[in-house]
């Protein structure tokens, strides 16, 4: 190997003695100047004119010379196939990725999701590794070691699990299964997120690990109930409530029959609902402020502002107020829960217990066609069968603005529901049924407006 004497762009270093070029330039070694030792030091330039420089561990000058060239030859190499030069881990992109999440406009809940997906699932496999080494079959070995996660790999032995909701901390026991090809989605979208931010800084040029395809699973039908089905569930949950002379079971009771016609008008998600204030209520519609920046304001059909105006007695019953000193004393105040708890002024945390037990008093598990499990969120699904089949709704697009969703959400699991009458979209239906008389019955019992869903 030729040595080529000089000093690196005519100057030596302060700290530098005995140095010389090589390759034309490209490499530089030297001894350090502050220190006796006689090993030999290399600086070499990169082709995007960067400067990497490193001890040779060596303090023969050939043999150092051998290995600069080598770091030389390597960096070329990187550079005529598109490999990045520089290394970092997959969990330094990952922190930079969650910072762009947190500082973005997604709501608080997704990004606790994002969070903890990232923490337990996706850092926990990849964690360390030099991304740009990360292959398209190291997804395939994530994805096994993913679903057996909580049956024979590290979540075995896990007997809780943390997450936050609404500022507050809650624990529960984890499922021992396989994941359902939805959750793994949802999950991929955090695993896309870090790769395509490594695409985007230069650490990464397979652009197609940064887009890789979920493993499509199953869509199930979603469970939603009928109009006979959601008229007995109705007129049961007020049935039930009459057996109740007064206090707490009885306000619970009425709450749910209350909650059950106002989740159906509006198809908002139990989580979106829950902790509404009357305040959030206007004309008509539900003011919800998703992020600090961003609100939605959902659109309620017909008959949505008597159910409000129920509510407002309920909560008359609650508080004991007389509905004459309104004036000196305003009630519901605008800061109030819809969905208070009896005792303290929280929202209750959900009404999943009281709607299962009401489900079993009327024999209801499934919808109509034995297809989709009924749960509390069907009352969202439910939303959107009625907007389809009864209430006309052709826009899909403003359907799925309405419910805060996609298109492509609404097409996957509702396209193919077929409307029957189209009239003033998102906002009544058609009534054709005898059975609606028994809700009419219901409705003129306890002072309710007509049934319009």
């Amino acid at each position: 190997m030729a040595l080529e004497s000089g000093f690196w762009g005519g100057v030596m270093g302060k700290f530098e003695r005995d140095g010389f070029t090589i390759k034309g330039g490209a490499i530089r070694l030297y001894r350090r100047g502050d220190t006796k030792s006689d090993i030999w030091h290399a600086s070499v330039t990169r082709p995007d004119q960067k400067v990497d420089r490193f001890s040779t561990k060596t303090s023969d000058q050939v043999e150092a010379g051998r290995v600069a060239e080598r770091h030389l030859d390597r960096i070329r190499f990187a550079e005529e196939y598109g490999i990045p030069l520089d290394r970092k881990t997959f969990r330094q992109i990952a922190e930079s990725w969650y910072e762009d999440i947190f500082a973005s406009d997604l709501n608080e809940r997704d990004k606790n999701n994002f969070r903890g997906i990232l923490d337990r699932y996706v850092m926990a496999f990849f964690g360390d590794r030099v991304i740009s080494t990360i292959k398209s079959k190291d997804i395939v070995e994530y994805r096994k070691w993913r679903k057996d996660f909580w049956i024979s790999g590290p979540g075995k032995d896990v007997a809780e699990i943390s997450f936050v909701r609404d500022g507050r901390t809650y624990k529960r026991k984890p499922k021992r299964s396989i994941p359902a090809a939805r959750t793994l989605a949802r999950e991929d979208i955090v695993l896309r997120g870090v790769f395509q931010k490594a695409v985007s800084q230069g650490y990464l040029n397979d652009r197609e690990l940064a887009h890789f395809k979920s493993v499509a699973g199953k869509v199930n039908s979603r469970g939603a109930l009928s109009r006979e089905q959601y008229q007995k569930l109705v007129a049961a949950s007020w049935e039930r409530s009459m057996l109740i002379p007064n206090g707490q079971t009885l306000y619970y009771r009425q709450l749910l029959a209350v909650y059950i016609q106002f989740m159906v008008m509006t198809g908002l998600r139990p989580g979106e609902a829950r902790r509404l204030r009357f305040m959030d209520i206007k004309d008509g519609y539900v003011v919800l402020q998703e992020s600090k920046t961003k609100v939605r304001k959902v659109v309620g059909v017909a008959g949505f502002s008597g159910i409000i105006s129920f509510l407002h007695d309920v909560h008359q019953a609650l508080y004991g107020r007389d509905v004459h000193d309104e004036e000196e004393n305003p009630f519901p105040m605008p800061t109030d829960y819809l969905w208070r708890d009896y005792q303290k002024d929280e929202p209750i945390h959900d009404f999943k217990r009281s709607f299962n037990e009401l489900l079993a008093y009327c024999g209801i598990t499934h919808d109509e066609h034995q297809n989709g499990k009924i749960t509390i969120y069907s009352l969202r699904h439910t939303y959107a069968h009625f907007r389809i089949v009864y209430g006309g709704v052709n826009d899909v697009y403003l359907l799925a603005q309405n419910m805060g969703t996609s298109v492509q959400m609404i097409e996957k699991y509702y396209g193919h529901l077929e409307p029957l009458h189209r009239k003033d979209e998102l906002k009544r239906v058609h009534r054709n049924s005898a059975s609606d008389k028994l809700m009419d019955n219901i409705n003129d019992l306890f002072g309710l407006p007509p049934l319009e869903f």
